[in-house]
């Protein structure tokens, strides 16, 4: 039996709030709070020093965002200690903040009582998003299943101890080893779902989304990103890709009934 794959991507499109986090203001303010103001950066530093240098490996490997902020701090001259508590603040801070958006509750309540596809949230992020994503979803009563690239293969890994019977799907760059543009990362994510696709829809923001500052919202990058994200897709799959391309000023109610229709 097939079932269609519901591919949803997170921050931009789920979690409009991940991006606001970026915003100057709100940006500023956790630097603040999170005392690396105090170690000299500002928002400008953030995203030339700390971000755009690391985000390649932040985004593919492991290492997470609070070790990588804490490493570049470290380069500086700041102790190791002092580093990391700062990094861990701000990096809580940011995914606390990532949350999926209220007014797709009616999206994730309509798949849970006629599963209608696979809902698959698929993200190209830091380590420590994997985590807030499956308590997102389990406040909306999803079980989460990460998929881990571990010594060859790719594994189903149990989030959070949660009960609920109805399974989501998490892939995460992070967890994945490459990004979302890259084949290899929905040949992965197919071998880890185990299940026959009809057909793939696609909800996401493509970067596009993303805070002007932070070079992954490059317009030029965007498309190119798209484009290499719905052939990588029908590559992996072989089925027809439907794409619905998110933006922030969309009504999220209008493009969830979008969804039901497809």
């Amino acid at each position: 039996m097939t079932t269609p794959l519901l591919v949803l991507d997170f921050s931009g499109t789920l979690s409009l709030e991940a991006v606001r986090f970026g915003a100057p203001d709100q940006l500023t303010s956790a630097l603040q709070q999170s005392g690396l103001s105090r170690l000299g950066i500002d928002a400008t530093r953030y995203w030339n020093d700390l971000v755009i240098p690391t985000w390649t490996e932040g985004s593919t490997t492991r290492i997470g965002l609070q070790r990588l902020l804490a490493r570049q701090l470290q380069r500086d001259g700041i102790s190791p200690t002092i580093a990391m508590r700062a990094a861990g603040r701000f990096t809580r801070a940011y995914m606390a903040a990532s949350i999926i958006d209220p007014a797709w509750q009616t999206l994730f309540a309509t798949l849970r009582t006629e599963h209608r596809a696979i809902p698959l949230i698929a993200t190209d992020h830091y380590a420590e998003a994997t985590g807030q994503i499956a308590d997102q979803l389990a406040e909306l009563q999803w079980t989460a299943r990460a998929l881990r690239w571990h010594h060859g293969q790719v594994r189903r890994w149990r989030v959070r101890a949660t009960a609920y019977p109805d399974l989501a799907f998490i892939a995460n760059s992070a967890d994945l080893g490459t990004a979302k543009a890259d084949p290899v990362f929905w040949q992965r994510v197919q071998s880890g779902i185990r299940k026959s696709i009809s057909h793939v829809i696609v909800v996401d923001d493509f970067g596009a989304g993303e805070n002007p500052a932070d070079f992954y919202a490059n317009p030029a990058r965007v498309e190119r990103r798209r484009q290499q994200t719905i052939a990588a897709i029908e590559q992996a799959f072989g089925v027809p890709v439907t794409t619905i391309w998110f933006t922030s000023d969309q009504s999220i109610a209008q493009t969830v009934q979008e969804v039901l229709k497809k």
